[in-house]
C-alpha cells in the first residue's frame, strides 16, 4: 500500500495536475538563478548589443515636434568603399518639415557634414516632396517622417579595426500652425572592417521604400521646356511602347521664383505626347537658362508604378 502510494505521487509529478500548481508556483528571480560565472558573459553580450545597437543607429534626438537620428544603411565601413547614411527626421502629428525647395514659405533641412579625413559626402537625395497649402501659400516638403539619404565615399587609408566617428549638424524648420526652428548636432560611430559590410536590417525597409520617391533620370521619357509669355509649357515625349495615359502630373521646380505655387497646372494632349502648363511667377522678371525639377506622376512612368518620380534638366527657351 505505501510503496503504491509513492509510485502514484512519482506519476503525479508527471501529469497534468502536478504541471498545473507548477505554474502557479512564483519561481525564484533570475539574478538568483544565474551562477558567478555566468555574469561576466551575461554582461559583456549586453555591452555587444549596445555597442553594436550605437554603432550604426544612434539614438535619436528629441526637439520640438522632431526627432532626428543618424542611420546607416550597413554595419560596417568597408576601406575605399562608398556607403549610405540618412539623416531620419520624424514629425509629430500633423507637422511637417520643407523639401530643398520649401515653395512659397518655410527653409530647406540642412545637413552640415564634419567626417574624419578622408570621407567624401555626396549630395542629400531629396524624396519626391508633399503640397502643402495654408492661407493662399502653397510649400512642399514631408509629414510623418523623411529619410534623407548621403552616399559618403570611405577612404582607402583607413585602417580595418578602427571606428570612424560620423558627425553632422543640421537645422530644420516644422510647422503646423507656427514654425519653429530646430539645430542638432548628431553622432554615429560605425566599426571599420576590411570586408564586404552586411546590411543594417532593422532600417533596410526605410532605405528600399525611400529610393522608390527620389527622382530619376530616364532614358525612354524626354522633356522639354519653353516660356510662352505668362506659362511655362513642359512638353513630354512619350515612349513609343507606351500605351496608357498620362494624368495628374505635377511639377515641383528645384529653382524658386520660378513657377506661381498656388496656380494651376494642367495637362493636355499633343501631337507627340503631353504638354503642362504651368503658370509663371508674376515676380519671375528673369527666368534660369534651364529649368531643373521633378515631375510627379502618381500611377507611375510607363511599366513601373513605383517610380513616380521624373527628374528633368532641361533649357528653358522661349517659343518664339
Amino acid at each position: 500500500m505505501l510503496m503504491s502510494q509513492k509510485q502514484n505521487l512519482q506519476q503525479d509529478k508527471n501529469g497534468p495536475e502536478y504541471y498545473e500548481k507548477s505554474k502557479n508556483m512564483k519561481p525564484n528571480p533570475i539574478w538568483k538563478r544565474i551562477s558567478l560565472f555566468q555574469y561576466p558573459l551575461i554582461s559583456l553580450a549586453l555591452f555587444i548589443f549596445i555597442y553594436v545597437f550605437i554603432a550604426f543607429s544612434a539614438e535619436p534626438q528629441q526637439s520640438e515636434h522632431v526627432k532626428a537620428r543618424l542611420i546607416s544603411e550597413v554595419k560596417s565601413i568597408q576601406p575605399g568603399e562608398s556607403f549610405y547614411v540618412a539623416l531620419w527626421l520624424k514629425m509629430d502629428k500633423l507637422w511637417h518639415t520643407y523639401w530643398k525647395n520649401p515653395g512659397d514659405s518655410g527653409l530647406p533641412t540642412k545637413i552640415e557634414w564634419n567626417l574624419p579625413d578622408g570621407f567624401v559626402p555626396g549630395v542629400v537625395q531629396w524624396p519626391y516632396p508633399k503640397r502643402f497649402e495654408k492661407s493662399g501659400l502653397v510649400s512642399f516638403g514631408y509629414e510623418g517622417e523623411v529619410f534623407l539619404i548621403t552616399q559618403i565615399e570611405a577612404p582607402k587609408a583607413i585602417k580595418s579595426g578602427t571606428n570612424a566617428k560620423l558627425s553632422a549638424s543640421v537645422d530644420w524648420l516644422v510647422c503646423k500652425e507656427r514654425c519653429i526652428s530646430s539645430h542638432v548636432d548628431l553622432v554615429i560611430k560605425m566599426p571599420v572592417k576590411d570586408k564586404n559590410p552586411k546590411i543594417n536590417g532593422r532600417w533596410a525597409s526605410h532605405f528600399r521604400e525611400t529610393r522608390k520617391k527620389l527622382s530619376r533620370i530616364s532614358s525612354e521619357w524626354e522633356a522639354n521646356a519653353f516660356i510662352n509669355k505668362n506659362q511655362i509649357l513642359i512638353h513630354i515625349d512619350v515612349p513609343s511602347e507606351f500605351k496608357g495615359e498620362l494624368k495628374n502630373i505635377t511639377f515641383f521646380p528645384e529653382q524658386g521664383g520660378i513657377i506661381n505655387y498656388s496656380g494651376s497646372q494642367n495637362l493636355k494632349r499633343s501631337q507627340d505626347g503631353y504638354i503642362l502648363e504651368v503658370q509663371r511667377s508674376k515676380l519671375s522678371t528673369r527666368l534660369p537658362a534651364r529649368l531643373k525639377g521633378v515631375l510627379l506622376s502618381p500611377e507611375g512612368w510607363g511599366n513601373s508604378r513605383e517610380e513616380r518620380a521624373l527628374h528633368i534638366d532641361v533649357p528653358l527657351m522661349n517659343v518664339n
